[in-house]
């Protein structure tokens, strides 16, 4: 009797433990973020850059605003990266830098056309959830409505935008470009 309930113990512990393993690794300190509310309402869980190494990686990095550009869903990533150049600034969804138009006005894009395909605007779906890294203030991610009718994604009311001479999440190629670009700080 004693021997079975010793068992029945053993196996107790070890189900608890693998439940409390998988729960660790689905939590907000295992992924190094903390859980915000996104401007949606809901509650999302960050992540630090490293987890979406599937979309970093150089061999699968996608170009923002290309045909290839999957349906981000309701995964779509705000983060930050730093370098000893620009400090700590925005990357989006593919791990790439995200900059801001200074002829944009606060809640309205300017950038459509020839500009639009330079410069691809951060486009979002109305049904997703953010996913912010640790460092981004979620009370200061927004939307706004394009004159096309989609949502781009905004920082502190500044519309975000990739720039498609960037080719690697390291680049920041269109920092200063026309005295116009720059990348924006959380």
């Amino acid at each position: 009797m004693k021997t079975t309930t010793l068992v029945w113990i053993v196996i107790i512990i070890i189900v608890i433990g693998g439940v409390l393993w998988v729960s660790t690794q689905n939590s907000p300190a295992s992924n190094t973020g903390a859980t915000t509310s996104n401007v949606f309402g809901s509650s999302t869980t960050s992540t630090s850059s490293q987890s979406n190494t599937s979309q970093q990686s150089s061999s699968s990095m996608i170009v923002p605003g290309s045909n290839d550009a999957p349906i981000v869903g309701d995964n779509l990533m705000l983060g930050t990266d730093q370098n000893s150049k620009l400090g700590t600034y925005l990357i989006g969804y593919t791990g790439m830098t995200l900059y801001t138009y200074a002829k944009d006005n606060v809640g309205t894009s300017t950038c459509y056309a020839s500009c639009a395909q330079t410069w691809a605007p951060y486009v979002v779906s109305p049904s997703d959830r953010y996913n912010l890294q640790y460092g981004v203030n979620a009370s200061k991610v927004g939307t706004i409505t394009r004159a096309d009718g989609t949502l781009q994604l905004t920082y502190s009311g500044h519309p975000l935008y990739f720039f498609s001479g960037d080719k690697t999440g390291s680049d920041f190629n269109g920092q200063g470009v026309g005295g116009v670009w720059y990348v924006i700080a959380p």
